[in-house]
């Protein structure tokens, strides 16, 4: 009985955190010459494809399995024990204060600062600067997010919602999906992943 109540416990708990994800979470409980491993499949038998240090911070989690948290590593996406990871107040959606979104095909990135600083970024051309608001909720819902903004002579609206993506890329994975729509001179609609880590 102990048992069930135990993983229920867990259970619930890991649920709790999938609510607020993705998040920033930080390295504990490991001794200081050891690495918390982070492996191919949300299961301890599984190989190893890369480490997080003892002390390792700002580590974004993305998705919840089993206790085992889905984080990027050099060589990927992986899984590391919830165990180890503790989540950072006020840094859950949409509390998240640095957003980040990117795209490909057309190559583009979005930095969003906390204070409402927020930068276009692309190859072909400069940086185009806005000043955005809060970040706002849909009505009665819990998500998805949008923030709009002005520039020079333009706007800018963008559009957040919580879904595991691929930046195309990399092995990577995130846990926010991202539009960008700007108006003014003509409209631009770029589509990509988002990471509360910022660019």
């Amino acid at each position: 009985m102990l048992t069930r109540a135990l993983a229920i416990l867990l259970t619930t708990a890991s649920l709790a955190h999938a609510e607020e994800l993705p998040a920033l979470f930080d390295v504990t409980g490991v001794a200081s010459d050891d690495v918390l491993n982070v492996r191919t499949r949300p299961m301890a038998q599984a190989n190893i494809i890369g480490t997080l240090a003892y002390n390792a911070q700002d580590i974004e989690v993305v998705e919840i399995d089993n206790g085992w948290g889905r984080v990027n590593v050099p060589d990927g996406s992986g899984w590391a024990s919830m165990k180890f990871l503790t989540m950072q107040d006020g840094t859950a959606m949409p509390e998240a204060q640095n957003i980040g979104c990117f795209g490909t095909e057309p190559f583009w990135s979005l930095d969003i600062a906390q204070g409402g600083e927020a930068v276009l970024s692309t190859p072909e051309g400069s940086d185009r600067g806005f000043v955005v608001g809060n970040l706002h909720t849909a009505a009665a819902r819990p998500e998805p997010y949008a923030m709009l903004g002005r520039g020079s002579g333009e706007n800018i609206a963008i559009h957040f919602s919580k879904e595991i993506c691929s930046d195309g890329m990399s092995d990577d994975l995130f846990g926010l999906e991202g539009t960008v729509i700007i108006g003014g001179y003509g409209v631009e609609v770029l589509s990509g992943c988002c990471t509360i880590q910022g660019n």
